[in-house]
């Protein structure tokens, strides 16, 4: 049977003497999911796994920490990796459909990319210079 409450019984009271710091300035984010130890443990698993074709599913309620989880269970695993080389496809002359790709040592991808742009800038400012003097002209004249 139903019964009516008090607006005492309605509201949860916390003790402040209870916390453990003066402002909410001092509290530290919690980093792990609360009462997810099993999760926890299989997201660990699945993470582990080496071989290609592997997928981890995660689901749960709103506000059960599984969004916090599956972004920061990779991020801390990453810490403790060491960084991948870089990779870059470049153009095959001889199958436009299958480039080829290069391994370069971690963060060498950012210089290869600027020192390519630089190399194509150039070619087009020089090649057509190339054509336009008189060296040019007088060997494409004798022959």
């Amino acid at each position: 049977m139903a019964k009516e409450l008090s607006v005492e019984k309605l509201r949860r009271k916390c003790d402040p003497k209870l916390m453990l710091c003066e402002t909410t300035q001092g509290v530290v984010p919690l980093e792990e999911i609360i009462g997810q130890e099993r999760a926890a443990r299989a997201l660990k698993f699945g993470l582990g796994i080496r071989e290609r074709g592997f997928n981890i599913y995660a689901a749960g309620f709103p506000g059960t920490g599984r969004t916090t989880a599956v972004r920061n269970f990779p991020e801390e695993l990453a810490r403790t990796k060491q960084a991948p080389s870089d990779w870059c496809y470049v153009n095959n002359f001889s199958n436009e459909y299958a480039p080829k790709a290069i391994r370069l040592p971690q963060g060498k991808g950012k210089d290869f990319q600027k020192d390519m742009r630089d190399f194509i800038d150039e070619a087009k400012r020089a090649i057509p210079k190339a054509f336009e003097g008189e060296d040019y002209a007088a060997a494409t004249i004798i022959k």
